[in-house]
């Protein structure tokens, strides 16, 4: 068990090929920017639903059943 060694073998890099940098793809800054655009739309459309009721709470117009 003292004399054991460990350590990982290295691997033979004569076989590897580097992978080539992939170019970034204007897909992606599209659908980034959807998705910044439609994430601000869906907290606005949260925010006027709770300022609505909100307002109807403050007003106490909101009726419960018929």
């Amino acid at each position: 068990m003292k004399n054991d060694d460990l350590r990982a073998d290295r691997d033979e890099l004569d076989h590897f090929v580097p992978r080539t940098p992939a170019k970034r793809n204007n897909n992606l800054v599209m659908q980034v920017a959807a998705g910044v655009f439609l994430g601000g739309l869906a907290l606005w459309l949260v925010q006027l639903a709770a300022t609505m009721l909100y307002a109807k709470l403050m007003l106490a117009t909101v009726t419960f059943g018929g």
